[in-house]
């Protein structure tokens, strides 16, 4: 039997990607295994980085595909799971679970019913195209928006009544630079239009269909785009690993309902008119009803899944890998360790250097503040980093950046206290995936022996039980207080530190092993 487990972000070789790596080796226990991604890494490179055998396990580099094709890819596998973070693909395997380290968001409030309801009846009435499958998400160019189709896409568009033929408008181009790209339109499965489009990116040309009113039915028709694809990866962008073709902007039948939609959501209100186009997909759950399963990493999690997509499920929590972590000879050193980026779940490296820099001017003296974690390649990223390397400078702050795995045990079996600030700062209630969803380092550390000190929201109170195994805080003075608390009574460290190790044990990598193969074995077998 084949297996696959599918993370769009394995090439950052983060917390969720060990998740999905883990779960990989659990499965080629039983099954022919792949580990299906869209960037390459060589297996031996991730497995280094994670710290897992992977020798049993394949990687698999496909194209990012649309919903309709990713799931005619899942079909050829007898059990697909989805482990990849915020990635709304729908699987058609013969069995299918969902690893859920945080729902994506989909409002349920009054408010939200009526911003749906209003924005379908300016979809409706306004004659906006329905994107019904074959485009990639919609993205923006410029002032504007457009959408890539694969090598067959269908579109339907609203058609007011008439006796004339419909003029139907196609308004698209050829992004690639190096050659022509021929389309053509099918209605009915008959071809109704060709043209051949010149490379000219980022330009759009308008491309106009008379059509029968006899392929109108319900006050619409369904138009077919066919174009030869192409990989950008090869002639644009090295990370949009891709199978494109016609890049649409609109489809449109002229009337002066859609001049309106053109005028207010296109030029006048054009962050109004990127919601709009979205709001099919965003608020769209129907993926969800492909999967067998789902399983949240923790009870942060399955709260949330519950109230964004009104869905529960048994709790998998993730693979920590504790076998390598003890505690060595300690000095004194506070360790955090967490990727290096902008973006939704940032680590607030930026918090905890200025809580030390004020520990320093409280009295502090003699310790060291390690930063460790893997670095994002973008620039905005680099960026990041290189300004929180100024801000630490003069002070024993060490960065430590994509460090070998030894290196890494290293500092956790050093480190008397560690500290976790994701979240902080931010509205739990408005911006719940800001903060940790779990807290795979928090467990590494507390295996350690090093005394955890982490934001006591999100998936981090799970793990820590405030005065018992660590502490929790939710003001930054609170950071400091339970930190100089630690610092002034080494017994009090020590006694943590052991509990904390003893509590980790619950989170091993053991243990979700046993957990998986149950879970698995009941989908499958039962």
């Amino acid at each position: 039997m084949r297996a696959a487990v599918y993370n769009r972000w394995l090439h950052q070789k983060g917390g969720g990607e060990r998740h999905a790596a883990m779960a990989a080796q659990v499965l080629a226990e039983r099954f022919e295994t792949e580990l299906v991604t869209h960037r390459p890494i060589a297996r031996a490179e991730l497995a280094d980085a994670l710290n897992i055998d992977l020798s049993a396990v394949s990687v698999r580099v496909i194209p990012a595909l649309p919903p309709n094709r990713f799931a005619e890819f899942t079909r050829a596998y007898d059990l697909f799971v989805n482990a990849s973070f915020m990635t709304n693909q729908p699987s058609a395997a013969r069995r299918s679970m969902m690893l859920v380290l945080f729902p994506s968001p989909v409002e349920r409030g009054w408010t939200a019913r009526l911003r749906q309801a209003v924005g379908r009846f300016l979809i409706r009435e306004l004659l906006m195209p329905e994107w019904v499958d074959g485009f990639y998400d919609v993205q923006e160019l410029g002032r504007g928006w457009f959408r890539y189709a694969t090598t067959r896409a269908r579109v339907r568009v609203r058609v007011p009544p008439g006796r004339r033929p419909a003029a139907v408008e196609i308004v698209a181009g050829n992004f690639r630079p190096d050659a022509d790209l021929p389309a053509r339109c099918l209605v009915d499965g008959q071809v109704v239009a060709e043209r051949a489009f010149a490379p000219r990116p980022g330009a759009f040309e308008t491309w106009r269909i008379d059509l029968d009113r006899r392929r109108v039915r319900g006050g619409a028709a369904e138009l077919t785009i066919e174009s030869p694809t192409f990989n950008p990866t090869d002639t644009i962008a090295e990370a949009d690993n891709r199978e494109v073709g016609l890049a649409v902007t609109d489809v449109r039948v002229r009337h002066p309902r859609h001049y309106l939609y053109e005028l207010v959501f296109r030029r006048l209100f054009r962050e109004l008119g990127l919601r709009l186009e979205g709001l099919p997909a965003f608020y769209a759950l129907d993926h969800l009803d492909t999967y067998d399963l789902l399983c949240p990493i923790s009870r942060y999690s399955r709260d949330w899944m519950q109230t964004y997509w009104n869905r529960s499920g048994p709790i998998l929590y993730p693979p920590v890998d504790t076998s390598w972590a003890a505690p060595r000879a300690k000095t004194r050193t506070i360790l955090s360790v967490g990727r290096f980026f902008r973006g939704t779940h940032e680590k607030k490296h930026g918090v905890l250097i200025e809580q030390f820099k004020r520990m320093r001017r409280e009295g502090l003296d003699g310790w060291t503040l390690y930063l460790a974690g893997h670095q994002s390649r973008r620039d905005l990223d680099l960026d990041y980093t290189d300004e929180l390397r100024r801000r630490a400078y003069g002070h024993p702050i060490e960065f430590v950046v994509d460090a070998p795995f030894a290196e890494l045990q290293r500092l956790y079996g050093q480190a008397q206290i560690y500290w976790h600030a994701a979240g902080h700062g931010e509205h739990a209630e408005r911006n719940p995936v800001k903060f940790e969803h779990f807290g795979i380092s928090v467990v590494e550390a507390m295996a350690s022996g090093a005394v955890p000190v982490v934001i006591d929201q999100g998936g981090p109170p799970e793990l820590v039980c405030d005065g018992q195994n660590g502490f929790l805080w939710g003001s930054t003075s609170e950071l400091r207080e339970r930190t100089w608390r630690l610092i002034h009574d080494p017994e009090l460290r020590q006694s943590l530190a052991a509990r904390a190790q003893a509590a980790s044990e619950q989170f091993d990598s053991n243990a979700f092993r046993t957990r998986l193969r149950g879970l698995v074995a009941e989908l499958v077998d039962g």
